[in-house]
């Protein structure tokens, strides 16, 4: 159905292949597949294969932005998950704060017999 399509960067068109036929229109049914790729800025590559779903009652352009949405989900997803910043200043006081008053508390702990605090 559609060549020549545009695709999203970090994206690979693998094909356009008919998956049946619609019911109400009569027209058959298209399969676009669409592999994305991005690499995190720990040098992962994380890659995800689309599967898009259109008539021929759909524009190509149409086809094009569900791609285009897709990808830009894709990409933010590996962003939130896997390229997370680094604690500033403030939240790496904050941990080491915390930290120490845990080993406090595991210390008084182990000081005591029955792993209850009682001083």
């Amino acid at each position: 159905m559609s060549t020549g399509l545009w695709t999203p960067a970090g994206g690979t068109l693998l094909g356009v292949s008919p998956a049946g036929w619609n019911v109400e229109t009569g027209g058959q049914i298209h399969v676009t597949r669409l592999m994305l790729n991005k690499v995190d800025k720990f040098g992962e590559p994380h890659s995800q294969v689309v599967h898009i779903v259109s008539d021929k009652a759909m524009s190509k352009g149409q086809i094009e932005e569900m791609m285009g949405n897709a990808a830009d989900k894709f990409m933010q997803e590996v962003r939130e998950k896997y390229d997370k910043r680094p604690p500033t200043v403030e939240e790496r006081k904050e941990i080491g704060r915390a930290l120490n008053e845990f080993n406090r508390h595991l210390r008084r702990r182990k000081a005591s017999t029955t792993g209850k605090i009682y001083f």
